[in-house]
């Protein structure tokens, strides 16, 4: 630096020294000086894009993005392609949150993207972000193998559903200081995955290495009985009860295997059990409310509902309950009228509106009427809320086959077909749509599906497709808030 000092004693303006100096300032940690020399180098000549560039880059440092965006600027009138200078745009536009904006700049940085893992990273929440996920995947393929960083990856590959890619991530960040929680990632992604075998082996393996803990077991279950081991499900909940007698998850899960397999007396033996520990939950309420409304115990299950919503009155699952019991009393017009307000009431949610439009149709409407109509929009608002929530698309694709509206049956019907390929009212309407439209091969082939999805349940029975739907809210309440 002192030869640099006296290189300016003797030329002054010389622009390549004033960089130097300023340089070797920002290494030294005295940004402020540097800043002062790149702006004294630029005043003897503003073209002179090193000094612009490393003095961007210190603003970029300090965090004045607005001043770095405005030097990188202005470096690119003078080099188009300086790959350093787009790096830091694409960081600035990260920054921002702009990541559709902030690719081309990382691709343009071409190569110098690797001199960082930070810009790798960046880059590839990008891409992941634009749903380019291969690309993606190949960024971080690049990474340094470090357990932090690939914990990282592994969690933004997650986020964006790649999740066999974010499992393989998680694996090889097991290696790091936190092996218990890379470990848990691993199995959940695995299962996300679809690969409940492998979920279970790794499960079984952090298990036997002393990672005893309730949510691990938790999700051993699950794995479990995604894979048909129900009774490796239900011994992994019951000792997930036993190490948190007080997690009310547990109890909820268990007794949803039990719902699932028809184990009724089973099922409440172990809300039972819960609610002693929990006696205020309201999740093991609705829980119990759902098991004795498939046991047929209508007025027992409508006071577990409603202990419910005196619990957690701004949750709307217990009103799919109450609907669902309403609807089998012949209180159809209580329900009704209840949701009718409470669907005003709740902007954004998406299950009372659908509830209130089944209940609407469920009263006996002419399809064509003005109370159809409100039907219509109720359906179409819980769609807005949630466009990934089959059962809306099911019932307002049933309700536009009622009102002739075929090729809009058939849209909707479609979508509920894709997002839930067990939905035997949304295959049955879709097959009837298809006949009325002509189609007499696509109905037959969805008629035969229907019948190997389940030979004794008609796809058009309502008492049945109302029961599904409470299981199904129910069950999507319970997961959101784990």
């Amino acid at each position: 630096m002192d030869a640099l000092d006296e290189l300016l004693t003797s030329s002054p303006g010389d622009l390549k020294s004033l960089n130097l100096l300023g340089i070797a300032l920002t290494g030294a940690g005295r940004p402020a000086e540097a800043k002062a020399k790149f702006t004294e180098a630029l005043s003897h000549d503003p073209a002179f894009y090193p000094a612009r560039k490393n003095l961007a880059i210190n603003e970029f440092n300090a965090g004045h993005f607005a001043d770095a965006r405005r030097h990188f600027d202005e470096v690119l009138k003078i080099v188009p392609d300086d790959e350093v200078t787009h790096v830091y745009l694409g960081e600035i536009e990260f920054a921002k949150k702009a990541f559709a904006a902030a690719i081309p700049h990382y691709e343009k940085a071409g190569a110098r993207v690797a001199q960082s893992a930070l810009w790798l990273f960046d880059y590839a929440t990008c891409l992941l972000d634009q749903h380019r996920n291969a690309p993606a995947i190949e960024l971080l393929e690049r990474l340094p193998n470090d357990p932090k960083v690939h914990f990282d990856a592994g969690v933004i590959l997650a986020r964006a559903g790649a999740h066999r890619e974010a499992a393989r991530f998680f694996e090889s960040a097991r290696s790091g200081a936190d092996a218990r929680a890379a470990g848990y990632n691993q199995t959940l992604m695995l299962v996300e995955a679809g690969d409940y075998d492998a979920a279970i082996a790794v499960a079984e393996d952090l298990l036997s290495h002393g990672a005893e803990a309730a949510d691990l077991y938790n999700l051993l279950a699950r794995a479990h009985a995604k894979a048909g081991h129900i009774k490796e499900a239900y011994d992994a909940l019951r000792t997930a009860t036993r190490l948190e007698p007080e997690n009310e998850d547990n109890y909820v899960d268990l007794a949803a295997i039990c719902v699932d397999h028809q184990n009724y007396d089973l099922g409440l033996e172990i809300i039972d059990i819960g609610l002693k520990y929990r006696p205020g939950s309201a999740l093991l309420h609705l829980q119990r409310g759902v098991v004795l409304a498939m046991r047929a115990e209508l007025g027992p299950a409508e006071q577990e509902f409603d202990a419910a919503h005196r619990l957690a009155p701004d949750q709307p699952a217990p009103f799919a309950g109450l609907a669902m019991i309403w609807m089998q009393t012949g209180q159809t017009k209580k329900a009704v009228d209840v949701l009718r307000t409470e669907a005003h009431r709740r902007k954004g949610d998406h299950v009372v509106p659908y509830i209130f439009a089944v209940a609407l149709v469920r009263s006996g409407v002419d399809p064509t009427s003005a109370e159809a109509g409100a039907a219509l929009d109720a359906l179409r608002s819980s769609i807005r809320a949630n466009p990934d929530f089959a059962p809306a698309r099911s019932e307002l694709g049933r309700l536009l086959l009622k009102r002739d509206d075929l090729d809009g049956a058939v849209e909707e019907l479609e979508k509920a077909v894709a997002l839930d390929a067990g939905s035997t009212a949304a295959i049955y309407n879709l097959a009837q749509a298809y006949r009325k439209k002509g189609d007499k091969t696509r109905a037959a082939d969805l008629l035969a599906r229907l019948s190997k999805l389940n030979a004794q349940e008609r796809g058009d029975d309502p008492t049945a497709d109302l029961k599904r739907m409470v299981v199904r809210i129910v069950r999507e309440s319970s997961s959101s808030r784990q």
